[in-house]
């Protein structure tokens, strides 16, 4: 009767169904229905309210590997082709969904007859008896495995595609700016070049001014392509730290003597305060490190007011090490923060009469770049106005002396 009442419902709940004629007897409708039944490429289960399996169709027997006479009688989601609890419990949740009428339809995983997770499409249809009372429930699957590796490699590829054109569009905004910033001191130092050899009776004062223009813009060529340098070997991975114990308070010290005749020609004040402990020596490479506090002091230095104060600060605690140069120069804007150790990136800083204060956008970078290659971080607050604070924290443990 069950493949009866199936029938029925099957032939007066398609849409569009055209009159029958005269019905067949139960035993043409059973052996009809069967054959649509098993010969079906869908894998059915026919479950009752209970969820207690019916009836399995041979493309569900010939997808899970479950026999008949294994699957009738339990119920469906006690069945060994469940991938897991979860994909049981959302059988069972679904089921329950589906005895209120409602017709249920999802994507979950099955294990096939290789012992293999295969992708499905299920669906969870109630079918109703003349009373109005659900009969039995049609569940019936789909692989749908290779419809979605398609869709997996699709999206891979145009994640890749995507990633290119990412790529591509990086490349073309670094060599922009790389272009821009070799511009301007190569124009620089081309023009005074020319005028110098255009007025050979040219004031020997002004001479030496464009000089000394030439020189300086010369040596700014030198930083941005030993910066550009440095990039690239960092991120070729090509950068082999050469570590050693090291006296934390001797190198930046050794870093502050570096910039001491800058700062004393501004007349900014370099406040020492080390923790108070046996002599920290972390493992690191000392010229790296130094290129790291060195930037940070340099900055500090360039964006701090004259009679301004630079603080070197230490703190231990636990093995790691925080290391913050804190200034009282002219502030971040708040919108660049988060971007400051982007490559090329250069905050909005005026100095004090309002004059841009410009920089290659290639320190901050490095110097992150060389303390995560030493398995640390730096981080910047700042506040508009008032100052800076850029710490660098090293979490390698310290062996003391």
């Amino acid at each position: 009767m069950l493949f009866c009442r199936l029938e029925t419902a099957f032939f007066h709940e398609a849409e569009g169904a055209m009159a029958l004629p005269e019905i067949p007897n139960e035993t043409d409708l059973r052996k009809r229905f069967q054959a649509i039944f098993n010969n079906t490429f869908q894998f059915i289960f026919l479950v009752d309210v209970e969820g207690t399996v019916l009836e399995i169709n041979q493309a569900a027997v010939n997808f899970t590997g479950i026999l008949s006479h294994d699957a009738l009688g339990k119920t469906l989601w006690d069945l060994e082709c469940w991938t897991d609890d979860a994909a049981r419990s959302k059988l069972q949740t679904s089921m329950y969904r589906a005895s209120g009428g409602e017709f249920m339809r999802y994507t979950g995983e099955i294990v096939n007859l290789e012992g293999t997770r295969a992708v499905i499409d299920l669906s969870i249809k109630p079918i109703f008896s003349s009373g109005g009372d659900i009969d039995f429930f049609i569940v019936e699957g789909r692989d749908i495995t290779s419809i979605k590796r398609m869709e997996f490699e699709r999206d891979r590829e145009r994640q890749h595609v995507g990633a290119l054109h990412k790529l591509n569009e990086m490349k073309n905004e670094f060599v922009s700016q790389v272009s821009h910033e070799l511009r301007t001191p190569l124009a620089s130092i081309i023009g005074f070049a020319q005028t110098l050899l255009r007025s050979p009776n040219l004031a020997p004062e002004k001479a030496q001014q464009f000089l000394t223009i030439i020189l300086d813009d010369g040596r700014r060529l030198e930083r941005l392509v030993e910066d550009l340098l440095d990039i690239s070997r960092i991120e070729s991975g090509k950068t082999t730290l050469i570590t050693e114990p090291t006296d934390i308070q001797r190198l930046l010290e050794y870093a502050a003597s570096i910039i001491a005749t800058e700062a004393d020609s501004k007349r900014i004040t370099l406040q020492r305060h080390f923790a108070h402990t046996p002599t920290i020596k972390p493992s690191l490479d000392h010229d790296r490190m130094t290129q790291v506090f060195v930037n940070l002091l340099a900055n500090a230095v360039k964006f701090t007011p004259p009679d301004g104060i630079i603080t070197i600060s230490t703190q231990n605690n636990a093995g790691t090490l925080c290391i913050s140069i804190a200034d009282t120069g002219v502030g971040i804007p708040p919108e660049d923060v988060p971007r400051l150790f982007e490559k090329f990136y250069r905050a909005k800083q005026r100095d004090e009469s309002g004059k841009e204060i410009r920089g290659t956008g290639l320190g901050l970078a490095i110097a992150k770049q060389i303390t995560e290659l030493h398995g640390g971080t730096i981080h910047a607050e700042s506040t508009l106005g008032k100052g800076s604070v850029f710490t660098v924290i090293l979490n390698n443990t310290p062996s003391e002396e």
